[in-house]
């Protein structure tokens, strides 16, 4: 045991000259649009106090004999404290400290203690000012609880009231109880244990830099032995019936195994002032401005300073949006207004598939075929002349639905025909898309327009059509008009298959 409470001490000391090195962090485990300082360290002093066997409950009567002042002076604690802010709400501290205790009990022990010890533990922080009041309320103070783990090294002596004798030390044991040179060779010598710290801090900032407060922590130490007394009665801590044996009050253990007597652990605690110095570079503090709290945007954005996590939740720093007047929108417009668009890209007046913009022959007969510049051609001929393995010219041609049908008109059938018999005889590839009017819904026109296209595509399979896989389907649904969705024609032109037939 006591090599894992060595190994858990270095650790604890080598963090602390780790951390001791860094003194800003760029990359803070919390997301916010700025860099934040994170790192502190603060020193504190306060009075100490003992709570265990040896202090003194009962009322004293004025002008005993048997009170020694020796007990009644008073006891102090000093520390350093390493603080890693890791979120607005949470946190670290690594504490090393040392200290003084003292205490009596003239009733039953008729004794009293003094003791010296050194303390190292680290802790988790949680701010319970930003949990209860929010980022915007107190915005100068900062108020944490916080609990933790750690190492004690403690000496202790009890005295006896009155005379002054020395009764026992921390190092005592019942081997050791009659060798007095082995006593003697201990005597200045630590007893090591766990502590577990928990506390209540609180402080002000003062400066951009330096914030001071106040630290209450209250030490819950594994053993009974901090004050040199094991609880129990007078004969089983006193030299008497049972021979000396220190631990005769109780022969249970705690969790790691020190003997233990019939009272409660030792815990020991300070009320001490401390004074914070908010490690980081070009610290800044938010000030008021027109009665509100405002925070340095363009200090900010240059990279001249840095608001301390302690005090600033990052979601305070994300910038709030910018209205814009009527004039600002209007002058935002008029800058980025795309170029006039020229109706005749969107038309196709002859329904031959080739838009208005780039048809040569934009009035061919209904249900002609064209090729890319909109010029009807012979396509029975075209067919007829096709050579094995010769590729295409672009070739449009619509084929056209009732409404709300997907059912292919006879009409169409010699055109599909033609389609298959050139397809394969040629490495033609078919691009077919499917339309609707806008007489549905968008959700209902691009099924409709899907349904039509897939029939187009089995009548071409089921006639024949060698390598289907050279076709690529589309549906649009009512998104792609080529005529007015407002007249019976025009109504007409949109319930349709686009077929392209292309190199």
């Amino acid at each position: 045991m006591k090599k894992v409470s060595l190994l858990v001490t270095f650790v604890l000391l080598g963090f602390c000259l780790l951390e001791t090195q860094a003194q800003y962090n760029p990359k803070a485990p919390y997301e916010g649009p700025y860099k934040l300082n994170t790192w502190s360290l603060s020193a504190y002093l306060g009075p100490s106090q003992f709570y265990g066997d040896l202090r003194e409950y009962d009322f004293f009567p004025v002008g005993t004999n048997n009170f020694d002042s020796r007990s009644e002076r008073g006891t102090m604690h000093f520390g350093v404290s390493l603080g890693k802010q890791l979120t607005y709400l949470f946190g670290a501290r690594l504490d090393v400290g040392a200290g003084n205790l003292k205490g009596m009990k003239r009733r039953i022990y008729q004794s009293y203690f003094n003791a010296n010890y050194f303390q190292a533990d680290l802790s988790a922080t949680v701010n319970i000012k930003g949990l209860l009041f929010g980022p915007t309320k107190l915005k100068r103070w900062k108020m944490d609880v916080y609990a933790g783990a750690g190492q004690v090294w403690f000496k202790s002596t009890a005295y006896q009231l009155g005379s002054g004798r020395l009764q026992r030390r921390s190092d005592d044991s019942p081997t050791l109880r009659n060798n007095t040179t082995e006593l003697n060779k201990k005597a200045s010598s630590y007893t090591q244990e766990w502590v577990i710290p928990v506390g209540f801090s609180t402080s002000y900032e003062l400066t951009k830099s330096l914030d001071l407060g106040l630290d209450f922590r209250l030490n819950n130490v594994n053993t009974e032995k901090l004050d040199a007394t094991v609880g129990g009665d007078a004969s089983s801590i006193y030299d008497g019936p049972t021979g000396g044996r220190l631990y005769e009050g109780g022969d249970a253990n705690n969790f790691l195994g020190t003997p233990k007597g019939s009272s409660a652990l030792d815990k020991y605690g300070y009320l001490a002032v401390t004074l914070t110095y908010k490690l980081g570079k070009n610290p800044l503090r938010v000030e008021k401005k027109n009665g509100k709290w405002a925070y340095d945007f363009n200090a900010l954005d240059a990279g001249k300073g840095f608001y301390h996590l302690r005090y600033t939740d990052p979601k305070l720093l994300v910038k709030p949006p910018r209205i814009l007047s009527l004039a600002e929108i209007d002058s935002i417009a008029k800058a980025n207004k795309p170029k006039e668009i020229d109706p005749r890209l969107l038309q196709d007046t002859d329904n031959d598939g080739v838009s208005d913009y780039f048809d040569k022959e934009p009035n061919t007969p209904a249900g002609s075929i064209v090729t890319g510049a909109g010029q009807k051609i012979d396509f029975d001929k075209y067919v007829r002349d096709a050579l094995p393995g010769m590729a295409c010219n672009e070739i449009f041609a619509n084929i056209l639905f009732d409404t709300d049908k997907a059912i292919i008109k006879p009409e169409f059938y010699d055109l599909l025909n033609k389609v298959v018999e050139l397809m394969n005889k040629t490495q033609c590839r078919l691009q077919m898309a499917g339309h609707a009017d806008r007489r549905a819904s968008d959700r209902y026109n691009v099924a409709l327009s899907e349904r039509r296209v897939n029939a187009v595509k089995q009548y071409l399979a089921q006639a024949g059509l060698k390598d289907p896989n050279r076709i690529v389907v589309d549906a649009y649904g009512s998104f792609k008009p080529i005529a007015d969705n407002g007249t019976v024609d025009g109504l007409k032109k949109n319930r349709r298959v686009e077929l392209k037939l292309m190199p």
